[in-house]
């Protein structure tokens, strides 16, 4: 016989050996416990707060924070008990305008007292880091224009990161009145994108100028551009399998420089051609084969152009 076979008392045994294991303290061993238990029965509402209470006490704080989440979702009943453990979770991963903004929304809800009271510390300490990270992000913002690419790269992102979009206009004004590094530009543009910023910018990068409307642009990973990196990743399995994934980690490099002027840059008529080209590139990359026979002079210019994008890219 395959099924498994559950001993009557296994539940209550598994049961009292998690609630002993929690009044003794030895949270390692009651969530082996509980992980022996859910492979065989449902947690009971007390039992589940209990197993909020054992990841809290193991400092295992992203199943906390999953755990947590989906009691909510479900609408447990113990919501009070629930929600200072979800708001922990993401204290714990700095998620401060997070842990704010639910606790602002909590107290404009009718909610018991006691909970806000409980809450309350939390808010503070969530506000005094958001303040202190802020005015870090400020300085750097100031000296944003000395600090060279990578450094302005990682703050947008740790800025996007942290679901961070106060500094919108200040980053506007930084696109249209300094010279960026074409991937800075495209790291800002998605900024102000996922900030649902509803303005329009004027960028400039590899001598285009475009006025753009921030809420009509594609996603980086949804552009058109993607097809081109589809076409050569298809060709290369072909002709070259093993230079295929690395490929495509370099198209999406030249990707992030061109964004959102890709067929601005080349010309989408040619679509077909620049991938030609580009599956040439990469075979003269990683083969012995130098020839410089590209067919023709619109072959030559978007190989002038590819090249281009890789110095940037250096």
């Amino acid at each position: 016989m395959s099924d498994i076979i559950i001993f009557p008392k296994l539940k209550e045994n598994l049961s009292r050996q998690i609630r002993h294991a929690m009044k003794s303290s030895r949270y390692e061993d009651a969530y082996d416990v509980f992980m022996t238990f859910e492979r065989h029965f449902e947690l009971s509402a007390d039992e589940q707060l209990l197993k909020l209470e054992c990841l809290y006490q193991l400092e295992s704080f992203l199943e906390l924070k999953e755990e947590s989440s989906i009691l909510l979702n479900q609408g447990h009943q113990a919501y009070n008990e629930i929600i200072p453990y979800f708001l922990e979770s993401l204290m714990y991963y700095k998620q401060y305008q997070t842990v704010v903004e639910l606790i602002e929304r909590l107290r404009q809800e009718n909610v018991d007292q006691k909970l806000l009271i409980t809450l309350m510390p939390l808010y503070d300490e969530a506000a005094q880091a958001l303040e202190m990270k802020r005015r870090v992000s400020r300085n750097f913002i100031v000296t944003f224009q000395s600090s060279d690419s990578n450094a302005q790269c990682e703050l947008i992102l740790k800025l996007i990161d942290e679901g961070d979009f106060a500094y919108q206009m200040s980053f506007i004004h930084i696109l249209e009145s300094n010279t960026l590094h074409p991937k800075v530009i495209s790291f800002i543009l998605q900024y102000l994108l996922m900030a649902q910023c509803d303005k329009h910018v004027t960028i400039t990068k590899f001598n285009l100028t475009m006025q753009i409307e921030v809420s009509k642009l594609p996603r980086l990973e949804t552009s058109e551009f993607q097809e081109v990196i589809d076409g050569v990743y298809s060709y290369l399995q072909r002709e070259m399998p093993s230079a295929a994934d690395h490929a495509v980690l370099l198209m999406k490099q030249h990707h992030l420089l061109l964004y959102p002027l890709e067929f601005e840059y080349f010309d989408k008529q040619q679509l077909d051609l620049i991938i030609q080209t580009y599956a040439h590139y990469f075979l003269q990359l990683f083969t012995d084969n130098k020839t410089d026979d590209l067919g023709n002079q619109h072959t030559i210019d978007i190989m002038n152009k590819i090249n281009q994008l890789e110095k940037y890219n250096r």
